[in-house]
């Protein structure tokens, strides 16, 4: 029964899912290497661009412990891309806040992000790609509204400019990868639909 277990877990879609989103992650990070961020570095300034700038509601939102937001938050402070700051309704709370600095690195990785997709789209049937359309933004459910000030904490979808990256042959490759993962993921599913 073991083989059976074996090829049971290697095409669920919890699994293949997981080897795309690693897949993409890599990528992800081999191409904003020369921003001197990680992956996680930048999805912390994207949350607090986004409006999310408790510390909890970070950690919410990216779907990690306070701890790590907190070493983030100091790995980002020490270069200038964030600041920290009291709350004006509550002095124990620490108001986390993207710099300029953080705004210009957060532009470059936007236009990573942005070439990732469209060259993994590229390798995406159509009924797929509508599918990742329909995804929520985010896989967490942080609060609906901040807590005392009625402002939503849904992120907001900012616009990109056209982008020139270029991705080298392994990338592609790797591109080509996650979407066949993610078609056959999108095959089963419509199969057990």
């Amino acid at each position: 029964m073991g083989r059976e277990d074996g090829r049971a877990i290697l095409s669920s879609t919890c699994f293949q899912l997981g080897v795309a989103g690693a897949q993409i992650t890599r990528s992800f990070s081999l191409l904003i290497q020369h921003t001197g961020l990680t992956h996680k570095q930048v999805g912390l300034l994207a949350v607090v661009d986004a409006d999310q700038q408790v510390l909890n509601e970070i950690a919410a939102q990216l779907g990690v412990t306070p701890s790590l937001v907190v070493s983030l938050v100091d790995q980002l402070a020490n270069i200038g891309a964030v600041r920290r700051t009291r709350s004006r309704t509550d002095r124990r709370v620490q108001v986390i806040e993207i710099t300029d600095e953080g705004r210009g690195l957060l532009r470059l990785a936007a236009d990573v992000v942005e070439t990732l997709d469209i060259d993994l789209r590229k390798h995406l049937s159509p009924a797929t790609s509508r599918t990742l359309d329909r995804l929520p933004a985010s896989s967490s459910s942080p609060p609906r509204q901040r807590a005392g000030t009625g402002r939503s904490t849904e992120p907001t979808r900012r616009p990109h400019c056209a982008r020139t990256t270029r991705f080298p042959a392994a990338d592609r490759l790797s591109a080509s990868r996650c979407a066949s993962a993610l078609d056959r993921v999108g095959r089963s599913r419509r199969g057990s639909a």
